[in-house]
């Protein structure tokens, strides 16, 4: 902790009772001067004199609001106002007792207003040595007198400095208690952030484990009943050599099952590793697209896929999104479709890039859509990334599921 002596400029913090308390000292200091004007007009005699302490009372009176603005704390304008009240307060005392009473605000102000507190005790020494001066020159330099003044004066500088060096105490421990305030708080604030990335990292374990103990268990499961399946029927296809065995449709489906499982158990994996879809690993958006595709061609289902040479321009999380879409959306065409023929189409039309799947198959109501959570799932992933999905669909006539999502600059992306 910093003492009184090492401050430079006393430093207040914003909620100080000082700073809330300028103006009632700024009040004070102007009901003052007004009282030692009065003083003046009634009491001084000679109109010169009058004039004299009148003039310096309005020279600082009007310099007043310019030199001692807080934002000026700590430049040559506090300490150029305390140098014109110290004088101005020793012309007055060379000119009338009645002088003596701005010595009220002068001691409190030359504390406030010096830049140090070596700089307030040698203000304060001065103050009281021209006053004692001009209370010396008014009443007479007689020992008894001199006696007097010098006691005055002394009691009168021991009195400021304690008071002086007092507030100088209190505005350093202030602005120490704010500093600590302030390191407190922003110690409290990394904490609640390593909180809530030690919850998210914490949240993200405990899904990998779960799709691990789950999902990638299952997935694993079926691919073992899919291969033993096969097996099965290889097995009696050779112990009934010779004869036609009508199993090759469901070898093929078990196959296609065994592929599936395979592809989900991959995913599964990613997503326990913290990767994105393990088919945009490497980024290549197209060749999972076309991928997907393919994969879509199961018994007499035609898969007619139309997608660009050049790779559009998408972040990362907009990738995924439109992978996931298209998942989605073949892996309806699959389950609920009962389509014959499916059209995956991906192309630009001005800003936008738009991913089409569009099937043959029984259709739906818009009432049904609603309810579905593999669409509504569709829609919410796309609106995070700005984009739309848009259903077009009648029972017995097909379902078209147009996607939007708009294309990153290539300025912004880089």
């Amino acid at each position: 902790m910093s003492t009184p002596a090492d401050r430079s400029v006393p430093l207040l913090p914003d909620n100080s009772v000082w700073l809330r308390g300028m103006r009632w000292w700024h009040v004070g200091f102007y009901t003052v001067l007004s009282v030692v004007v009065l003083v003046v007009l009634l009491l001084v005699n000679g109109d010169t004199t009058k004039a004299a302490m009148l003039v310096a009372l309005a020279v600082l009176a009007t310099v007043y609001p310019f030199l001692t603005r807080l934002e000026h704390l700590g430049t040559w304008r506090p300490t150029a106002y305390v140098v014109l009240l110290v004088s101005t307060v020793g012309l007055l005392s060379f000119l009338s007792s009645y002088g003596a009473i701005l010595l009220f605000v002068a001691f409190p102000q030359i504390w406030m207003f010096s830049n140090t507190p070596r700089r307030g005790l040698i203000a304060t020494a001065v103050l009281c040595v021209v006053v004692a001066l001009g209370q010396l020159n008014l009443t007479g330099t007689d020992p008894e007198n001199v006696r007097s003044v010098g006691l005055q004066v002394l009691v009168s500088f021991l009195g400021s400095s304690m008071i002086g060096l007092w507030i100088y105490k209190i505005i350093d421990q202030s602005e120490d208690r704010g500093q600590l305030i302030a390191s407190l708080e922003a110690t409290r604030a990394e904490l609640a952030e390593a909180h809530e990335q030690q919850g998210a990292m914490a949240e993200r374990e405990r899904m990998s484990r779960e799709i691990h103990d789950t999902l990638a268990q299952g997935f694993t499961s079926v691919i073992m009943l899919s291969e033993a399946a096969q097996a099965k029927l290889r097995r009696e296809r050779q112990q009934q050599a010779g004869s036609e065995v009508p199993g090759s449709s469901i070898e093929s489906d078990l196959a296609a099952i065994g592929d599936t499982a395979r592809e989900n158990l991959q995913e599964a994996r990613a997503l326990i590793t913290s990767s994105g879809p393990s088919q945009l690993q490497g980024g290549d958006l197209i060749g999972a697209l076309r991928r997907l595709g393919e994969a879509s061609r199961q018994g007499d289902r035609t898969v007619r896929i139309a997608l660009p040479d050049d790779p559009p321009v998408l972040e990362s999380a907009q990738q995924i999104a439109v992978l996931r879409c298209a998942q989605e959306a073949l892996s309806n065409v699959r389950r609920h479709s009962e389509a014959r023929q499916v059209d995956l189409t991906l192309q630009r039309e001005n800003d936008d890039l738009l991913l089409t799947v569009r099937d043959d198959g029984r259709g739906f109501t818009a009432d049904q859509s609603s309810a579905g959570f593999g669409l509504t799932s569709m829609s919410s992933r796309l609106r995070e990334i700005g984009g739309s999905l848009h259903i077009r669909s009648q029972p017995g006539a097909g379902t078209c599921l147009t996607m939007t999502v708009p294309l990153v600059r290539k300025g912004a992306a880089q």
